[in-house]
Parts: C-alpha cells; structure tokens; sequence
C-alpha cells in the first residue's frame, strides 16, 4: 500500500546549506523538494543550488497554518534550537524547563510579534 498526499496538506521541508558552519536550517512548507529549495532565499541560506538540501520533515506536515510561535514551540518539542543574539533558549528535555521557559524566551525575544495574539 502506498500512502496518498491528502488534499490541502503541506508538506513540511527543512533546508539547509550543508557547508554552513553553524549548522543553520529552516522549515519551510512547499509540494516539492525543489520548491522548498526555493525558499532558501526566505531564510537567508545561501549556496549553489546543487549544495542546496532539502529533507522531509514529516513531523511538521499540515502545520503551515499555526502562528511562528507555536511553529517555533512545536520545533523545539523536537530538539530543534534557537538562540537569538547571546539568548539561547534552554533544550526542551532539560531539567527545570516548562512550557513557561518557552513563552518567557519568546516574550523577551519577539514579544508579542508572530505569536498568532496581534
């Protein structure tokens, strides 16, 4: 049996230079992997586009219509890191983190931008 894409789901990429230093990568939302390399340019992820990778992230498929903030909360449920100047939001699984952590870091950080509460 072979899955089938439903109608209207997103599937759910992650970009990235493979020779960036800082090992920075992006989610992105698109049909088709080319598609998604596309978007690099959204992120500022620069290389020839043959460098370029583009992986399925299934996890995050169909989740293009939440808020940045509870995209972010989801990608860091996921292990994902985000550090914002010397601000680096502590790991999901450490010890004394909550959900609380989260909504602390992204006040100091974004406020009340992307958060889906404008």
């Amino acid at each position: 049996m072979h899955s089938q894409r439903l109608e209207g789901m997103m599937k759910a990429w992650i970009i990235s230079n493979p020779w960036d230093d800082e090992g920075r990568q992006a989610l992105t939302f698109a049909d088709t992997r080319n598609e998604a390399k596309s978007h690099a340019g959204w992120f500022d992820i620069e290389c020839d586009w043959i460098d370029l990778r583009a992986i399925r992230a299934k996890t995050f498929d169909d989740m293009e219509n939440l808020s940045e903030k509870e995209l972010m909360r989801m990608q860091w449920h996921e292990d994902w890191w985000f550090e914002y100047g010397n601000d680096l939001l502590p790991h999901f699984d450490e010890e004394g983190v909550t959900e609380q952590t989260f909504d602390d870091w992204w006040s100091r950080t974004y406020g009340n931008e992307g958060s889906g509460d404008e």
